[in-house]
C-alpha cells in the first residue's frame, strides 16, 4: 500500500504525482496525460467524479494530482490511474498508484496538531466524545442530514459533488466539551478534573452531562453566527426574512435546562463528610476527648 491521507487533506506537488523521462533520462512532456480517482474501500473500483481529469503541471515532465480528501470520505483504500501517451498517435499507457485514506483521530498528536481546523493534541477519548457529540448534534453526515444547507467547500464540491461541509470544526468541539468540563468541576461540590481522561475514569456515567453541556455552547456559538447573518429585505412589494436566531435560542434553552438537571443531580452523588478535627498523635486517655480540652492531669475521674 502507498501513502496514506486523511480526510480533509489538500494533496499536492509532492503527493500524487508522476514524472515522465525519455531513454535518455531527461524530462519530457507527455502529448496526452489524464488521471481518475477511484474508491477500493469494498474491494471492487468505483469511479470518483469524472474518469479524465486534468492533472497540475509545474515543471517539465512533473504531474501530480491537486485534490481535497472529503470530510466524509470512505476511510480505506484508493487508486490514482494514470493515462497518458508519449507523442501524438501514440500507444496508450497506464500507471496505477495507491493510497489509503484514515481519519483525524488516526493520527499522532503532532500531525493532528497541525490539520487546520483539527483538535489540538487531542486524546483517543477527546475524539470518541467529539464524534458522539457530532452525532447528538446531528452533524456527523452532513450530506444526509442538512437536505437545504449549501455545500461549504467549493473546492471539494468541483471534484466529488454531493459533499457537504460540516457546521463545527474538530477544534470548535474540543473547546466546547472543554468549557464544559469546566463548568461541571466549578459547580458545587467543588469536583476538579483535570482532563477530560480524567473525568472519564473515574465518573464514567458523567459522559452524557458533558455531551450536554458541550451541545449547550455549540448551539450558543450558532446562535451568534445567526445573529450577525440576518436580515431583512423588501423591494417592490417583495419581502424576505431571514432570521434563525430564536429557533437557536430555543434549542439552547432546552439543552441549558437539561444540562442544569442533569448536573443537580449528579452532584447529589457526591458525598461530603465533615467531623471533629482530631490531632494527628495523642497522649494518653485525654486524646480520646478531643483537642479542646484543658491542659493538665486528665484522668477518667476528673473528666466525670
Amino acid at each position: 500500500m502507498g501513502t496514506t491521507y486523511y480526510r480533509g487533506q489538500q494533496l499536492g506537488r509532492n503527493d500524487l504525482n508522476i514524472f515522465l523521462v525519455n531513454a535518455a533520462n531527461t524530462p519530457v512532456m507527455a502529448a496526452e496525460i489524464t488521471y481518475a480517482l477511484y474508491d477500493f474501500t469494498t474491494g471492487q473500483e468505483v469511479l470518483l467524479g469524472v474518469p479524465l481529469r486534468t492533472p497540475a503541471n509545474p515543471s517539465v515532465g512533473e504531474y501530480f494530482a491537486s485534490i481535497i480528501i472529503p470530510l466524509d470520505a470512505n476511510m480505506g483504500d484508493y487508486r490514482v490511474r494514470w493515462t497518458f501517451r508519449e507523442i501524438v498517435g501514440g500507444q496508450i499507457q497506464q500507471v496505477v498508484q495507491e493510497f489509503s485514506v484514515i481519519d483525524k483521530a488516526g493520527l499522532s498528536s503532532a500531525s493532528a496538531s497541525m490539520i487546520t481546523g483539527g483538535a489540538n493534541n487531542a486524546t483517543t477519548i477527546e475524539y470518541d466524545l467529539m464524534a458522539r457529540l457530532r452525532i447528538l448534534l446531528r452533524d456527523q453526515n452532513p450530506d444526509r442530514n442538512y437536505h437545504f444547507r449549501p455545500p461549504s467547500h467549493e473546492e471539494t464540491v468541483q471534484q466529488f459533488s454531493r459533499v457537504f461541509g460540516y457546521i463545527w470544526e474538530d477544534v470548535e468541539l474540543q473547546e466546547y466539551i472543554l468549557r464544559s468540563l469546566d463548568m461541571i468541576s466549578a459547580s458545587p461540590p467543588r469536583t476538579p478534573f483535570q482532563t477530560v481522561d480524567q473525568m472519564v475514569q473515574f465518573r464514567p456515567e458523567w459522559r452524557t452531562m458533558l455531551l450536554t453541556g458541550a451541545m449547550m455552547h455549540a448551539l450558543m456559538a450558532l446562535r451568534l453566527n445567526w445573529i450577525a447573518d440576518e436580515f431583512n429585505y423588501s423591494i417592490g412589494g417583495v419581502s424576505l426574512d431571514l432570521e434563525k436566531s430564536s429557533k437557536y435560542e430555543g434549542a439552547y434553552q432546552g439543552a441549558s435546562d437539561q444540562f442544569d438537571k442533569q448536573l443537580e443531580k449528579a452532584k447529589l452523588t457526591v458525598n461530603i463528610v465533615r467531623g471533629l478535627q482530631q490531632p494527628r498523635f495523642g497522649m494518653g486517655i485525654r486524646s480520646a476527648f478531643g483537642p479542646f480540652v484543658g491542659r493538665g492531669v486528665l484522668s477518667p475521674r476528673r473528666f466525670m
